[in-house]
C-alpha cells in the first residue's frame, strides 16, 4: 500500500509538472516532400492550442539518424484566440529512397479532462529523389555520377563532328555546284541511365539506429521518442496502453514484447530508477538486434 500511494505521488507530482494544453492541431510535414539528394531542405512541426501560451518546451523530436541536421528555428505567435508553435529542421539527405520518420510528440494535461496526455502528430514519409548529377547513393556509385558526364562529353563530341560532316559537305556542294538539300545528320540523345531501386530499411537497421541514439545520450527524453519509434515498427501509436500494443504484436514480432516492456518501464519510471531502466532497454535492444 505504501509503495502504491508513492506511485500515485509520483504520478501526480509529474503530472503537476506539465503545461495544461488544449491542443486542437498537431502536424509534421516536408518543404518540399519529395527532395533531392543533398539538398537542405526543411522539416516543420506545427501545434496549435487554445488560449494564451507563453512557452512550450515538452514537444520531442523523432530520431532524425537518417538525416543531417543544418539548423532548428522556433516561433510562436498569437492569432484569433489561439497560440501557434512552429519549429523548422533544416536538414539534408544523404541517400535516395524512402525514408520513414516516427511521428513528434508532445507531453501535456489535457485542460478539457485534467489528465496527463502524451500527444503525437503524424509520421512522415519522405522520398528522396536522385540529382541531376548524382543519381546514386551507395559506395559503388561513382560509375552512376561520372556516366551522365561522360554522355555529356560524347555529346559534345558527336555534335562537333556532325557540325564538321555538315561543313564538309557543303564545301563539296559549293565546288560541285550542286543544288542538292544538305541532310543533317541526326544528333544522338543522352544516354539512359538506369536508377538502382533504393530498398527501405529493414526492422533491424532502425532497431539498431534506435539503439545507437539510446547509448549516445541515456536520458529520459530520448527513452521516449524511441518508445514512439519502436512502437510504430508495429502499427502502434504512442496514445495506446501497453497491454493493447502487445495484444497486437503478430508471430514475428514477438520478440519485441521485452523491449517494449522495457521502455515503458524508463519512460514513466521515477528518476531514480530511470539509469536501470534505461540499461534494460539497452540489453533488450541488444537480444532483438543481435
Amino acid at each position: 500500500m505504501a509503495a502504491f500511494c508513492a506511485l500515485l505521488s509520483m504520478q501526480s507530482v509529474q503530472a503537476q509538472s506539465l503545461p495544461r494544453l488544449n491542443v486542437e492541431r498537431f502536424t509534421f510535414s516536408a518543404q518540399p516532400a519529395s527532395p533531392s539528394i543533398g539538398r537542405a531542405f526543411r522539416l516543420r512541426i506545427e501545434l496549435v492550442v487554445r488560449g494564451y501560451v507563453r512557452r512550450i518546451d515538452n514537444v520531442t523530436l523523432p530520431i532524425l539518424s537518417q538525416l543531417a541536421l543544418r539548423g532548428d528555428e522556433r516561433t510562436m505567435t498569437h492569432l484569433r484566440g489561439a497560440t501557434i508553435y512552429r519549429e523548422t529542421l533544416t536538414v539534408r539527405a544523404n541517400r535516395t529512397g524512402n525514408i520513414d520518420l516516427a511521428p513528434a510528440t508532445l507531453d501535456a494535461v489535457d485542460a478539457r479532462t485534467g489528465q496527463a496526455e502524451q500527444y503525437s502528430s503524424n509520421p512522415l514519409r519522405i522520398v528522396v529523389r536522385g540529382g541531376r548529377l548524382q543519381p546514386f547513393a551507395t559506395a559503388e556509385s561513382a560509375v552512376g555520377r561520372l556516366a551522365p558526364i561522360f554522355a555529356r562529353i560524347a555529346f559534345i563530341a558527336v555534335g562537333a563532328l556532325t557540325i564538321l560532316f555538315a561543313l564538309a559537305l557543303l564545301a563539296a556542294f559549293l565546288l560541285l555546284r550542286r543544288r542538292r538539300p544538305q541532310e543533317n545528320a541526326p544528333i544522338p540523345g543522352p544516354i539512359p541511365i538506369e536508377l538502382e531501386p533504393i530498398q527501405e530499411r529493414t526492422r533491424t537497421e532502425r532497431l539498431r539506429d534506435a539503439a545507437i541514439v539510446l547509448r549516445a545520450e541515456p536520458t529520459r527524453h530520448v527513452v521516449r521518442s524511441v518508445r514512439v519509434d519502436v512502437r510504430s515498427l508495429v502499427g502502434a501509436s504512442a496514445r495506446e496502453t501497453l497491454a493493447d500494443v502487445l495484444a497486437r504484436l503478430s508471430d514475428l514480432d514477438r520478440d519485441l514484447a521485452p523491449l517494449l516492456r522495457a521502455l515503458e518501464r524508463a519512460a514513466f519510471t521515477s528518476d531514480e530508477d530511470l539509469p536501470s531502466a534505461i540499461q534494460t532497454c539497452i540489453r533488450a535492444f541488444a537480444e532483438v538486434t543481435r
